[in-house]
């Protein structure tokens, strides 16, 4: 089973991803930072799903250490519409898709399933 690391410490996220996650046959590892994101990934991570909301977190630094880790795994960053500097930064670091929270509690299965259909 293909695997989706989130990279969050909220847990209402957390259980939305987890339920799509499941809808679309992936395993959920959920991450609360950096080095623990980059270590959760194998050949087996499809996705990285980034809450840019999470505390210290420098998401062009993760997106890089990312690509040389799981260059085979799609990254998604989420944040609130009103954080446009954070979901800048994080189409600038290189992420795959960047999404509003709103956008991803919406349509979480939708955001995955097209990752997880493209591999």
């Amino acid at each position: 089973m293909s695997k989706l690391v989130l990279v969050s410490g909220d847990l209402m996220l957390r259980a939305r991803v987890e339920g799509a996650a499941q809808t679309c046959g992936l395993t959920l590892v959920s991450v609360t930072g950096h080095d623990s994101a980059v270590a959760a990934c194998g050949d087996d991570c499809r996705l990285v799903l980034i809450d840019l909301r999470s505390t210290g977190l420098n998401v062009a630094e993760l997106v890089d250490d990312l690509r040389r880790q799981v260059s085979q795994a799609a990254i998604v960053a989420c944040g609130p519409h009103v954080h446009q500097q954070r979901l800048e930064a994080a189409q600038q670091a290189g992420c795959d898709l960047v999404v509003t929270r709103g956008q991803l509690e919406r349509d979480a299965e939708a955001i995955l399933q097209q990752f997880f259909e493209a591999g």
